[in-house]
């Protein structure tokens, strides 16, 4: 009989396997539990992480747009600097020309290609030396490869594209890139034609005016002696009037007409030395030609020369003094009558020109009137072109040459321009221009 306080071995086992089992249970409860709060704080811990990712990929996302607005910005900055440059450099007065190390053309604006009379696109990737316009740049290249800081410049001679000779200054540098190394060689082109000729016109002026004062000074000293020396002749004379001897009274005519002469050179000496003053007033330049016209009419016979107006009735207002003008165009006309002793056409024409230039470029808003005379003589040879306007240069045993000096001082004194055109057997057309007159600008 078994006692009922007495547990059975077997189930005393039993009952100690399932403490056992629970308290195994309870363990692995307890693993899985802090498993879970493990898994549970790296899941936060990654979304966590994940969150800040997406902020700073975000964040990233908009300083990358803002960069790419900047970078943006930038190069249309910098495309619009290059576009204002090459503007620059197209509209440059001066030609400018650029090479590479390997001394291929890289640049070549708009008025290089006017002076060298090469397109760009012939002449942009080639080589300098196959260029029609090498011999432009020769020797400037060589000076910088031999000494790359110089600044080289020289002047020179060309045929234009037209054919016209001009006077071309050259002038060379190097381009440094960066790093202060030799990238290059620049060369600019500048138009000094038109420099060289105002140069020479004021050396020319210089000179001539040295020589007027030195001129009237001589002449105030010899028109002294001769006024004694023409009344003495004159005396002697009168005393031969009577004299049986005609020879005498030859001698003393001449004489005479010999002061006579040398006081009408004088006086034109006189004359050029003189700066003239003209008055700025109100002139008809085709009332004054037509005026002119009826009085040269007297001096020639209408069988040997035919005068030709190509002018109407309509007034044309230059500024000047009527008087002075009337010694210029006399003086041209008489000259013109005098290279046709044979006769032929004499033609005088009046225009009026426009202002060169915009009204920007030209503030003076005033034109000029043109009054050319021309004539069908043996013409004018070019190396007395540049001579004709000096001072005792002339091409006639009789002239004095003081006639065109006078009239270029009188038409410089007025503002104006006197231009003369001729070809040898074709004649010359001299061209003066009076500028116009216009109350807005006389008021002032």
């Amino acid at each position: 009989m078994i006692k009922v306080n007495e547990i059975h071995p077997a189930v005393s086992i039993a009952m100690k396997e399932n403490e056992v089992n629970e308290d195994n249970r309870k363990v692995d409860v307890e693993v899985l539990n802090r498993a879970f709060e493990s898994f549970n704080q790296v899941t936060q811990q990654l979304q966590n992480s994940y969150e800040k990712l997406q902020q700073r990929i975000h964040e990233l996302d908009l300083e990358l747009d803002k960069k790419n607005r900047e970078l943006e910005t930038n190069l249309q900055e910098k495309e619009q600097v290059k576009n204002y440059l090459n503007i620059i450099l197209e509209n440059l007065v001066s030609g400018v020309i650029v090479l590479d190390t390997e001394n291929r053309i890289t640049t070549l604006n708009r008025e290089a290609e006017t002076i060298v009379g090469e397109p760009g696109e012939n002449c942009l990737g080639g080589y300098l030396k196959d260029q029609t316009f090498s011999g432009l740049l020769e020797g400037l290249k060589e000076r910088l490869d031999q000494s790359p800081s110089a600044k080289p410049s020289v002047e020179k001679e060309y045929k234009a594209p037209n054919g016209e000779k001009r006077n071309l200054r050259v002038s060379a540098s190097t381009v440094w890139n960066q790093k202060a190394q030799a990238s290059g060689a620049v060369f600019v082109l500048q138009e000094i034609t038109e420099l060289k000729r105002l140069e020479e016109e004021a050396q020319r002026n210089r000179r001539l005016r040295a020589m007027g004062e030195m001129a009237a000074g001589i002449a105030h000293e010899i028109r002294n002696p001769l006024g004694s020396i023409e009344l003495c002749a004159s005396l002697l004379r009168d005393d031969l009037k009577g004299d049986e001897d005609p020879e005498k009274t030859q001698l003393a005519d001449s004489i005479c007409k010999g002061v006579s002469h040398m006081d009408r050179v004088i006086s034109s000496l006189l004359l050029f030395a003189q700066s003239p003053h003209p008055t700025k007033q109100k002139c008809d330049m085709t009332a004054l030609m037509k005026e002119l016209l009826d009085f040269s009419m007297q001096l020639v016979s209408p069988d040997e020369i035919e005068i030709i107006s190509d002018f109407g009735d309509e007034p044309l207002w230059g500024s000047g003094d009527a008087e002075l003008l009337k010694q210029v165009f006399l003086n041209l006309i008489r000259n013109a009558i005098q290279s046709m002793p044979e006769g032929g056409e004499l033609r005088i024409s009046i225009n009026k020109s426009s202002p060169d230039g915009d009204s920007q470029s030209n503030p003076d808003p005033r034109g000029f009137i043109a009054v050319s005379v021309a004539d069908a003589g043996p013409g004018i040879d070019k190396e007395n072109l540049l001579k004709l306007f000096n001072p005792f240069f002339t091409t006639r045993d009789k002239g004095t040459g003081l006639g065109l000096a006078i009239a270029h001082n009188i038409v410089k004194a007025h503002q104006g321009a006197i231009d003369v055109e001729s070809e040898p057997g074709e004649g010359a057309c001299f061209t003066v221009k009076i500028p116009c007159w216009q109350e807005a600008v006389h008021e002032k």
